[in-house]
């Protein structure tokens, strides 16, 4: 990109600024990206070894983790040889505590983590194979781009990586390697690309920051399709070399400003806003011809829309005349079951929680679906379990406790319920309960393949099932007198789901012309494509009362609910193999149209035992230090040396920070200790201390100035717990902590001076309830979040002094959606030593106002609300996603003195932004007007700050 001189300057002095910041805080981001939470401490763990990995699982997974070390060897050069680059030796931790799939791979410490749970919507081949594959891939980055950096600089190495490349790059290598190695991934899958392509065939061409980073009004594709495509086009028009070519010229000099986008301008001559418009031109005109070829009906909407946002009414079902139920959610929506009536009319039921994939069901006057829980403190431990809602009663019960329940369907008759279960040795199976959640029967699936989204025939005697094995997909029907389970068609490799009986016919989404759509199963006959849908046809249920299909029809504003007479499904063969847009094959034929687990051999490896105790430690990383200190504003600058080990049980650290306001050195240490269900915390700080020591009020000598060093112990033991249930979040906790301090090394010391702080003692108890929030909510619908804190000298005497802290933020809805009033009313009172201390949050603009004594209680309320969502980019520099504005009125020591007005009060205006087209941190720039009253002096302040989070 050419531009005049003055701003290439602005721009290159911003963008090492932030490199410089983002360097420096890039501990901290990962470790909120990346899951630190701990298993129970009641696991024996186990390890395998090989040249290449450490396999590292609980006791009981001893045949998946066997599997998983002869896959990950027999196929990581494979992964490699695009990048002509085979990793060094990596730990991969196989969890199985978990209900939620997923998986990633880190640096600091070096590990990748396997969650071994399959999903009820994930792909037609085996879960674990695909992990291996993708997550290898990201190894593989890791080490081409940063690989040098071994203990103790992994961090360093963490910095480059996430400074360098943009998750679209990286995530869409990971899919094109997963599509092209093997029969299956993301990229074979009509589903994956369904908002990008629905876009460009409607005509809705956005830039290349908002396909990227996203929008609060408008579906886009986000970064894994986009990179996906954005990755494959390389490959298909420069050749196999090409990305490590770029990987390799990014690594030569990986902090320059915009490396990836000048590497791929240097070898492609576009660079990557360039790449992504010729990808998307490229696409439009391929999908288009794809669709003409096809054919295509529309289908009238059940549901009303009545904005341009991202909204959808998914798993449509007739539960009376005129009524349709769904589950909505969208970007302005958190999820609930809605009533849709005539006129557009929409009635929520019930608000639901937290779901591994949107879902629910109905029958006979019960609605039925599944949640996920929280392990209220192991969070490597979570459950999933079954839900009823009766509207009869308005009764909403949680049917199961602590249970690996998924896609639960009740009976015809509402009496009995199914669901699929996944033991804690990846078993499968599906359960049959009653409607109070009692275990009846359990019926062991065929082969161990995992099943999906089971749905009963209205006998209520038969369920159709999905099967998923390395061989594909399948249908399987369940004889549920026998028990035995039939197989209604050959393993397919596409991504069919969500089957349900019309009479003895089988309807199911499957895939066809690069399109989703209904299909019907005449079992041992014929499959017909009923439906042709412009961009995808998903979730079909049948009412019999009408003889009518229900489903989605996607738009590109989200999912409409949709129906046709059942008397009318007719249609056409599907195309044999049923692919979607052959934009891989190229690459494919790059890695020579082979899959990766063809020929997978099986080598013993020993199986041992892995000793926590004897891992404790692993020193991965020297971490900058650059934090405030007490003293003139300045800062303390150091070097901390972090370890961590792999199962997140043991976080330790020594370092040394130089005290830049009073030129001395300073040392620190410190341990974490998480694996019990305490958590214990101690620290160690040998610092330089300072402060004047007034004369008698006599003397015209000025104050005298003191100094010492001392070395501060603190210990803290703590107990954080975090449930939910429904739309809920709960929270509470309680905390204990205390010090020891020595001083010593005094320069004029006073002759009071306390050389021993033995003991002071603090107690902490928080608790919260927060409902769930959409992505355009400025805060939770309803929150009620308080603490309460005590501190004292029990064991001290010379000093004396106690302070007692409430705090407490509760929220509201305001008057429109999205809207937010919040409250928050802090209190405390001090003694002794403790008397001028203020621990609670003060009025807006205090530090530009002059003291008015004590604080004793403080009362903030604002009301917030959305603007407007522009979605406007400036150029590389800033894409702003969202305006707010709000009203502040802050009061202090209200009721003391009869006062009880507002001490500062005013307005604000804020825009959330991403700057410099990094995906993280989300940055939000502010500006207020803050009003004094009267006794305050100045009258008027403006404020202006940022903040960023991740």
């Amino acid at each position: 990109m050419k531009r005049a001189s003055i701003y290439n300057y602005k721009t290159l002095s911003i963008k090492y600024l932030l490199t410089i910041i983002l360097t420096l805080t890039f501990q901290k981001a990962f470790s909120q990206l990346f899951d630190e939470s701990q298993n129970p401490p009641s696991l024996e763990w186990r390890q395998l070894n090989t040249k290449n990995f450490q396999v590292v699982y609980p006791a009981g997974l001893e045949s998946e983790a066997r599997r998983m070390a002869n896959t990950l060897t027999a196929i990581i050069e494979k992964v490699s040889r695009s990048y002509h680059k085979v990793p060094r030796k990596i730990t991969v931790i196989l969890q199985n505590q978990g209900t939620t799939s997923n998986g990633f791979v880190q640096l600091a410490p070096r590990r990748s983590e396997f969650f071994t749970i399959p999903s009820q919507e994930f792909d037609y081949q085996d879960w674990l194979n695909s992990l291996a594959v993708h997550e290898l891939r990201h190894v593989v980055q890791f080490d081409k781009l940063a690989g040098g950096f071994k203990a103790p600089l992994e961090s360093l190495g963490l910095a480059i990586f996430g400074i360098t490349l943009p998750p679209w790059f990286y995530e869409g290598d990971a899919v094109v390697t997963e599509t092209a190695l093997t029969h299956a991934g993301r990229g074979r899958q009509a589903e994956f690309d369904l908002p990008f392509r629905a876009n460009l065939l409607s005509g809705r061409r956005f830039s290349y920051s908002k396909n990227y980073l996203g929008s609060l009004t408008d579906n886009t594709p986000g970064y894994y399709p986009l990179g996906y495509f954005m990755t494959a086009k390389l490959r298909r028009d420069y050749g196999p070399r090409i990305m490590d070519s770029i990987l390799s010229r990014v690594a030569r000099a990986p902090f320059l400003p915009y490396r990836l986008s000048r590497s791929i301008k240097k070898l492609t001559g576009m660079n990557t806003r360039q790449l992504h418009d010729s990808t998307v031109a490229e696409l439009t005109g391929l999908w288009k011809q794809q669709q003409v070829a096809a054919g295509v009906a529309p289908y009238a909407p059940i549901n009303k829309r009545r904005t341009r946002a991202e909204l959808n009414y998914l798993m449509p079902v007739a539960v009376a005349p005129g009524k349709t139920a769904v589950l909505r959610r969208g970007v302005g929506q958190v999820p609930a079951i809605v009533l849709l009536g005539s006129a557009g009319k929409e009635t929520t039921l019930v608000r639901i929680g937290i779901q591994e994939e949107p879902y629910f069901r109905y029958a006979a006057g019960l609605y039925v679906w599944d949640e996920f829980r929280f392990d209220a403190r192991f969070h490597k431990r979570s459950f999933n379990v079954v839900m009823s809602y009766d509207p009869a009663t308005g009764a909403k019960r949680q049917l199961t406790h602590k249970t690996r329940l998924f896609a639960p369907n009740v009976s015809p008759d509402g009496q009995t319920i199914i669901a699929v279960a996944v033991s804690y040795a990846n078993v499968i199976s599906l359960v049959e309960m009653d409607r109070n959640g009692k275990t009846l029967r359990e019926f062991p699936s065929p082969g161990n393949d995992m099943l999906q989204n089971p749905s009963w025939h209205a006998s209520g005697q038969k369920v159709v099932v999905t099967g998923v094995s390395g061989k594909g997909k399948t249908l399987y029907e369940l004889d549920c007198n026998t028990g035995k389970f039939t197989m209604l068609m050959p393993y397919l490799l596409q991504l069919i789901s969500k089957p349900v009986y019309i009479e003895n016919k089988i309807l199911y989404k499957g895939q066809n012309n690069g399109t989703d759509n209904l299909m019907l199963l005449d079992p041992g006959r014929s499959t017909l494509q009923v439906t042709s849908s412009p961009y995808g046809a998903y979730n079909p249920s049948y009412d019999a009362a009408t003889n009518r299909v229900l489903f989605n029809d996607y738009q590109p504003s989200g999912y409409n609910a949709a129906a046709i007479s059942a008397a009318e499904l007719s249609g056409s063969r599907p195309a044999p193999g049923s692919e979607v847009l052959p934009y891989i094959e190229p690459v494919a034929k790059q890695e020579g149209n082979r899959d990766v687990f063809d020929s997978i051999p099986a080598v013993n490896y020993p199986s041992k035992p892995y000793r926590e105790f004897a891992n404790l430690f692993y020193f991965h990383s020297l971490v900058p230090i650059a934090e405030e200190n007490d003293y003139f504003n300045d800062n303390n600058y150091g070097l901390k040396l972090q370890s961590n080990n792999k199962l997140n049980t043991l976080g330790a650290y020594v370092g040394y920070q130089y005290n830049n306001a009073l030129g001395r050195s300073e040392y620190l240490a410190g341990l974490t200790w998480s694996r019990l269900f305490p958590v214990f915390d101690l620290s160690y700080l040998n610092r330089a201390r300072f402060t004047y020591v007034k004369r008698l009020p006599t003397s015209p000598l000025p104050d005298v100035p003191v100094s010492w060093r001392e070395n501060a112990w603190e210990a803290t033991m703590k107990i954080p717990l975090v449930f939910n249930r429904l739309n809920k979040t709960y929270g509470t906790g309680f905390e204990v902590s205390t010090s020891y301090v020595t001083r010593y090394g005094f320069e004029n010391r006073p002759g009071n001076v306390v050389t021993r702080l033995k003991f002071p003692m603090s107690y902490r108890f928080y608790e919260s309830m927060n409902t769930q929030r959409s992505a355009r909510d400025l805060a939770p619908r309803w929150g009620q979040n308080m603490s309460v804190q005590y501190r004292h000298f029990p064991f001290e005497n010379q000093l004396q002094g106690e302070l007692l802290t409430f705090k407490s933020t509760f929220f509201f809805p305001g008057l429109f959606l999205n809207h937010s009033l919040q409250a928050s009313f802090n209190y405390q009172e001090g003694s002794g030593n403790y008397d001028m201390t203020n621990d609670i949050p003060r009025v807006s603009g205090y530090s530009n106002l002059p003291p008015a004594g004590a604080v004793h209680n403080t009362l903030l309320t604002a009301y917030r609300m959305p603007l407007f969502y522009p979605d406007w980019e400036i150029g590389p520099l800033a894409y702003i996603k969202r305006f707010t504005g709000g009203f502040f009125a802050d009061f202090e020591n209200a009721g003391h003195g009869n006062r009880f007005a507002p001490r500062t009060f005013g307005a604000e205006v804020r825009a959330d932004m991403n700057l410099l087209r990094f995906y993280l941190p989300d940055f939000s720039f502010s500006t207020k007007i803050i009003f004094s009253d009267a006794a305050s002096g100045k009258k008027t302040i403006l404020d202006a700050g940022f903040t960023y989070n991740y």
